[in-house]
């Protein structure tokens, strides 16, 4: 046996296990700087995320490609307000809005106005639309009367014909016009008074007339009236009686009257007339002046 002894190798205490590396801290991503355009295939490229590769291959919004998306702009701008920011665009309401100042004119369409003016004219807009609506539907809803207050001259009664074409026409017009009844009412009461006002001046002046022909003036017109129905008749004499209106043509008439009544009949006159021989005609002292001259012209008709 050898000296050498063999020796048992004893068995080393096992490596206490080592701790696990740790792992490396991986780059933090920077994204790119807005606006900034990245190229594929470099190492900006490959430290992006996939949502940003995807963002810089899409490019910057097209502001038209958004469309109209009410829910999509309410959640947006319920996304701002939680972030604090105010909604993009956002209006404040009627009730916030600040009054214009007084005499601030603001734009409407292609026309500049103030406050005032504008609520002046929808006033008047307001009663011409009022009014429109009490307005008569027709030229014939128009009623020719007169208004009740009113007095016309001398106290006469003036009534309208409403069958006249006159009216017809006053009717249209005022209707064309847009008048109300009491504006047609006030145009009529002027054309009544008008013509009241003529008869009265003519049954004044007619009245003097007569005062100054005397107090027989109506038996004179009468006589007068008859002489002219007698000699043209009663459709012709009707208009001609109507124009004694004066002493001049009551007195003119009458002159008439006795040279048509005297007509082919002379004047008597006893100068350088022979006196008649009484014992040629019998009765002669009796006799009236057309008996006389009959009777001569019979006795000078025998002596030829």
């Amino acid at each position: 046996m050898s000296d050498t002894l063999a020796t048992v190798a004893t068995p080393s205490a096992p490596p206490a296990p080592s701790s696990p590396p740790a792992p490396a801290t991986a780059p933090a991503q920077a994204s790119p700087a807005s606006g900034q355009h990245v190229t594929p295939g470099t190492p900006e490229w490959a430290a992006l995320s996939a949502e940003q590769r995807h963002a810089a291959l899409r490019g910057p919004e097209n502001p038209r490609a958004r469309g109209h998306s009410p829910a999509r702009d309410q959640r947006e701008a319920a996304a701002s307000r939680a972030a604090g920011e105010g909604a993009p665009g956002e209006v404040p309401s009627a009730d916030q809005q600040t009054p214009p100042a007084a005499g601030e004119k603001f734009k409407v369409g292609d026309y500049e106005i103030d406050a005032e003016t504008l609520g002046e004219m929808m006033r008047r807009q307001a009663v011409d639309d009022q009014r429109r609506l009490t307005l008569p539907p027709s030229p014939e809803a128009y009623e020719a009367k007169l208004p009740a207050d009113l007095k016309l001259p001398g106290g006469v009664e003036y009534k309208f014909d409403v069958n006249d074409p006159t009216m017809k026409a006053a009717q249209a017009m005022a209707h064309a016009k847009g008048w109300s009844q009491q504006d047609f009412s006030d145009a009529l009461a002027i054309y009544a008074s008008h013509h009241a006002a003529q008869e009265a001046a003519l049954a004044e002046r007619s009245r003097a007339e007569v005062a100054r022909a005397g107090v027989t003036a109506p038996q004179r017109v009468d006589a007068v009236g008859r002489f002219i129905t007698a000699e043209m008749g009663e459709a012709d004499a009707k208009q001609i009686r109507a124009l004694i209106v004066t002493d001049s043509m009551l007195r003119y008439h009458e002159r008439m009257m006795q040279k048509i009544s005297s007509q082919n009949t002379a004047s008597f006159s006893q100068s350088h007339r022979v006196a008649p021989d009484p014992s040629g005609i019998p009765g002669y002292e009796g006799m009236s002046f057309e008996q006389r001259r009959y009777a001569q012209d019979q006795n000078a008709a025998r002596r030829r």
